[in-house]
């Protein structure tokens, strides 16, 4: 693959999975803000493109310019879905437990000293719920939809409401582009993740979580913005089957 500064950031992370690393490690935004170019990602961040576009060429001549393309490029919606669900959703409503835990032993131990934490313990909160929230209307609502495109199931699914596959779809990239923002002041409140120097242990690894949960739900959104959405319109299209379907707010 061709890259140069005006690459739309996910087609570099959907035609070469095996970048994003880099791109983690980088600070380039390859989920929530994927539609933009590489110029425009780096300079959102003070990242030097240049730097970017030789690490990424460097990469590409070690690795072989002849990478194939994600698997989950060609699979049947319905089984990337489901890996969404059974990868990434258990994942996050796992930490997210975990981090809940965390988080009210660090009050406890240490909001006399350090009344900070209580900031960090109410975002943390709202985070948690939304995403909650977020994940159960995929699996309930969008995901049935487009696991059943261009099959006899979808129409025998209800449909809660009516409107084109479009919509929910904006309605969960909208729920990502805040998760993004979120995790923004996530790391901002948390000085990037970097615990005081009377850390306890627990509150080490709380941070430490927060910070696992960031890169999973890069990957997550990656693959639901980059290439399950877009996917499922175009199948739909061509099946000329959109169903009536709306994501419950």
């Amino acid at each position: 693959m061709t890259i140069t500064s005006e690459t739309p950031v996910r087609d570099i992370a959907t035609s070469i999975p095996d970048a994003i690393p880099m791109l983690e490690r980088l600070g380039v935004d390859y989920c929530c803000g994927g539609q933009h170019t590489l110029r425009e990602a780096c300079s959102k961040h003070n990242i030097a493109v240049e730097r970017v576009l030789d690490d990424l060429d460097q990469f590409q001549k070690e690795k072989g310019k002849g990478i194939a393309e994600s698997h989950w490029l060609h699979a049947p919606l319905k089984d990337l879905a489901q890996y969404i669900i059974s990868k990434h959703h258990v994942y996050t409503r796992e930490h997210l437990s975990l981090i809940d835990g965390l988080m009210a032993k660090v009050e406890q131990s240490h909001g006399a000293q350090h009344p900070e934490v209580f900031q960090l313990g109410k975002q943390l909160a709202v985070f948690g719920s939304e995403l909650r929230h977020h994940t159960t209307c995929e699996e309930e609502n969008l995901f049935p939809y487009i696991a059943a495109i261009g099959t006899r199931e979808i129409r025998e699914l209800p449909a809660p409401a009516k409107g084109s596959l479009s919509m929910p779809i904006n309605h969960m990239t909208a729920d990502h582009d805040q998760t993004g923002e979120e995790l923004r002041t996530l790391r901002k409140l948390t000085n990037q993740y970097t615990p005081p120097a009377d850390a306890c242990p627990t509150w080490r690894a709380l941070y430490r979580a927060i910070e696992e949960l960031e890169a999973d739900l890069h990957q997550h959104i990656h693959l639901e913005n980059n290439i399950l959405f877009p996917r499922a319109i175009q199948e739909a299209q061509k099946s000329s089957a959109i169903p009536a379907v709306a994501a419950r707010a």
